[in-house]
């Protein structure tokens, strides 16, 4: 199992439990992947790989409409850091 698909399991069970008090934890995850690659092309491309990996485990057509809308916002989050951590300056490790 690939790290996107472990990281997209965990989103996925936020999606399920639908709890907005967990809003801050999706965004520290979020954060946290990306910001593990060194360079903001590898963190954008991140991103982009975490919503493919959760977008091949999630089916809105089976959730309740308030999964449905917490999902939309994870889409979103996952839009907004991409934006965010491609603009940030690359790590000198």
């Amino acid at each position: 199992m690939s790290d996107f698909q472990h990281e997209a399991g965990r989103l996925a069970a936020f999606v399920d439990r639908a709890d907005r008090e967990e809003m801050a934890a999706v965004q520290n995850d979020l954060l946290r992947i990306a910001l593990e690659r060194p360079d903001p092309a590898g963190r954008a491309k991140a991103m982009e790989e975490v919503q493919a990996a959760l977008a091949d485990r999630i089916r809105p057509e089976g959730m309740s409409p308030l999964q449905q809308a917490f999902y939309v916002a994870v889409l979103s989050m996952i839009e907004r850091t991409k934006e965010a951590v491609a603009r940030a300056p690359a790590r000198s490790d």
